[in-house]
């Protein structure tokens, strides 16, 4: 997904399609936390507009993700849009703007596109009925109900129950 400047300029300030299949599977067999991933397809528009590009896109796709308790795959589908700005002239780059500058003499788009794909995955995915197949194996969770209810109740530690019986009996008497 590379485009020329000359060519962007050459066609002046005119729309332009994109609708293409892009794979990362080079670079997700280095990526530790992603397991497979789709081959995404982008569609959109970019346009030159003075001195930048700007591309709207569509991206969408399937990764696989290991589940947060039983580590088997989970799929989570993705489907997002983003607005990419590429600035040619480095006078009109500013620092914190959510712009690239392009040093050279193309723009390239899937490395941008990969960085909003990695900002798409979940901090953490649990496989659907993974909670029943761990309680199976003898591995509970509390979950915040549980908590609550745990609270409400007040336990008496067991090495403190002798204490606990003469403080009642001294209440009673």
């Amino acid at each position: 997904m590379k485009w020329a400047i000359a060519q962007l300029i050459k066609q002046g300030s005119k729309v332009f399609e994109i609708d293409e299949l892009v794979d990362f599977s080079d670079i997700v067999n280095a990526h530790d936390e992603i397991r497979k991933l789709s081959t995404d397809k982008v569609t959109g528009t970019g346009q030159l507009q003075g001195k930048k590009v700007v591309f709207n896109l569509h991206i969408e796709g399937t990764m696989t993700l290991a589940c947060a308790l039983t580590l088997d795959d989970v799929e989570y589908p993705f489907d997002y849009d983003s607005v990419e700005v590429f600035v040619l002239d480095a006078d009109l780059y500013e620092e914190g703007e959510d712009e690239y500058l392009v040093t050279g003499t193309t723009i390239e788009l899937a490395p941008v596109i990969w960085q909003n794909i990695l900002l798409q995955k979940p901090l953490r995915v649990v496989k659907e009925g993974a909670y029943e197949e761990m309680k199976k194996k003898g591995i509970e969770f509390e979950t915040e109900e549980d908590l609550h209810e745990s609270e409400a109740e007040p336990k008496v530690d067991p090495r403190l129950a002798v204490l606990s019986k003469l403080l009642n009996d001294t209440q009673d008497n």
